[in-house]
């Protein structure tokens, strides 16, 4: 196909044709031999869901960017994972019929306090800041499927997002990926003083300080109606003045703690003892917060020092603790009530490949390696210095993109004088897999081979 300049038909124009043409009009047959590669990947303990893979922001050439294309079309039989084949399944009600996500309904977990600050663990699992290892237990987590990190990533595709607690906004403003591409697994909600319901969920999103920790969101209406936490993340304020004692009493610049909250002391002048510790709030009075910690032989307080939160508004997915603040006050004696998935993890037995999204069962306790046959899609070898693999491959491909160029712009004569030679293309195309369809024998229950039935092996008939 060819035009008078780039500004005619740009490249990323003709990459697009080229892509759809590939991944939506090629007959499944004719693929089948071509471009068939293997997607291997490892398994991270406690997350069970992995999306199709994109192309990063690297994989670019000449300003062809190609982030928007999966690296595979699709995933097919056979699959193994740390080598134990395992079936592929493509409906979600027959793998969840097999796999339920049982929810977990925690009533009344905790209670409100006329207040919005609420720290508590989630009783199934342990209270230890040290999780097992590798987890045999843990809650499911929220995922953000492949149109959400598209939509999110301004330099890379990065699975699952990552966050540094420092760089997400302090407030409420809206979050720039879409609702419906966020998939929560955490929920928890509660009354308010109005009597209306409050809920925070889970979003997908992962501290990079700790990735086993979930930011919790406000949820909302599409298309990007979900929210940050209105408190933030992280809260820091300067230190103005400490009152040595039993407990510390630290006075602030601004008021932004709440009591059950822990912080970490820093860039004191004076009393130095207490930089570098993390201390747990014992009661807040405006400006001023207790600390639990006898100060009464420090050395007393100059000037300067921060105070600030590692981290709030999380789940922590392994430990069960659950740090929020909610919107708004919740009154005295008011259920908190938490919904979560609770699993056991072990070496995943089956897949479910459904929107994009890899979905695995039991939910891996440990690395797990994952090996699934997979359908490239072309965008790769166009966009490298690589070569398709197939020169008669690449004619087809060019033909039938410029046959969808033609039929797009309207120009019939051109259409109708290329046609002749795009269906000679694909015939050729055809007559080959043919071939290759004819060296494959038709399995029969003789043509197994020893050993293979009834959950047997080859290895001396042992089962696997």
């Amino acid at each position: 196909m060819k035009t008078p300049s780039n500004t005619s038909i740009t490249d990323e124009l003709l990459i697009d044709y080229i892509n759809r043409f590939y991944i939506n009009d090629v007959d499944a047959r004719l693929q089948l031999f071509d471009l068939k590669t293997t997607y291997t990947f490892m398994t991270q303990p406690g997350v069970d869901q992995y999306n199709m893979p994109l192309y990063s922001f690297e994989s670019t050439d000449q300003g062809n960017d190609i982030r928007s294309y999966p690296v595979y079309q699709g995933f097919l039989d056979p699959c193994y994972i740390n080598g134990v084949a395992v079936p592929l399944y493509t409906q979600r009600n027959s793998f969840f019929n097999i796999y339920p996500n049982v929810v977990q309904n925690f009533q009344g977990i905790a209670q409100g306090n006329d207040g919005n600050f609420f720290n508590f663990q989630i009783p199934i699992l342990s209270p230890s800041t040290q999780p097992q290892n590798p987890p045999f237990n843990a809650i499911l987590r929220g995922h953000i499927d492949t149109s959400g990190i598209i939509y999110i990533g301004d330099n890379d595709a990065q699975d699952p997002p990552l966050m540094s607690i420092s760089s997400i906004p302090n407030n409420s403003s809206n979050i720039n990926i879409p609702v419906t591409s966020m998939k929560p697994a955490v929920y928890i909600s509660t009354i308010d003083n109005s009597g209306n319901n409050m809920v925070m969920t889970d979003s997908g999103i992962f501290f990079e300080e700790n990735v086993n920790e979930g930011l919790l969101i406000t949820p909302g209406n599409p298309p990007l109606g979900n929210k940050y936490a209105n408190s933030g993340y992280s809260s820091e304020a300067d230190i103005v003045g400490i009152t040595l004692g039993n407990p510390t009493v630290v006075q602030l610049a601004v008021p932004v703690f709440f009591e059950g909250q822990s912080v970490l002391l820093d860039e004191i002048v004076g009393t130095t003892e207490l930089n570098g510790n993390t201390y747990l709030i014992t009661a807040v009075n405006g400006f001023f917060i207790s600390l639990d910690v006898d100060s009464t032989s420090f050395t007393p307080y100059v000037s300067d020092g921060v105070a600030s939160t590692i981290s709030q508004n999380f789940v922590n997915y392994l430990t069960g603790e659950v740090n929020v603040i909610f919107p708004f006050f919740v009154p005295a004696g008011n259920n908190i009530n938490v919904q979560v998935n609770f699993f056991e993890g072990g070496l995943p037995r089956a897949i479910l490949f459904y929107d994009n999204v890899l979905t695995l069962r039991s939910p891996p306790a440990q690395q797990y390696l994952v090996e699934l046959a997979a359908y490239l899609t072309p965008a790769a070898f166009l966009s490298s210095s690589q070569a398709l693999p197939f020169g008669y491959m690449s004619e087809y491909i060019a033909r039938g993109a410029a046959r969808k160029i033609l039929s797009d712009t309207g120009d019939i004569e051109q259409f109708n004088f290329y046609e002749p030679f795009f269906r000679e293309q694909e015939m050729l195309v055809w007559k080959r897999s043919q071939r290759q369809w004819t060296a494959t024998r038709t399995p029969t229950i003789y043509s197994q081979g020893f050993g293979q039935q009834a959950a047997f092996n080859n290895l001396g008939g042992g089962t696997i």
